[in-house]
């Protein structure tokens, strides 16, 4: 019966390479979904500009209109509305 420390060393280094590995392995996934992530927000953010800007334009495009016709509506002698 050679029970001494280095027969229970064995299965504790094992217990403690898999533990290792298992957290190397979640680190992988998880940087990988951080990637994933951080290139997803930045679509995400090029759309959102996008969209400011085509909102923009409609803006600009719509006080434009109104200003017309308001100016119509001037000519004819009507009152304003708003």
């Amino acid at each position: 019966m050679g029970g001494g420390p280095s027969e229970r060393r064995d299965p504790e280094r094992e217990d403690t390479a898999r533990i290792l590995e298992e957290g190397r392995e979640l680190l992988g996934m998880l940087r990988e979904r951080v990637e994933h992530l951080a290139q997803e927000n930045e679509r995400l953010r090029q759309d959102n500009n996008r969209l400011r800007a085509e909102r923009d334009e409609l803006l600009a495009a719509f006080h434009r209109m109104a200003h017309l016709v308001e100016q119509v509506r001037h000519s004819r002698g009507e009152r304003a509305v708003g």
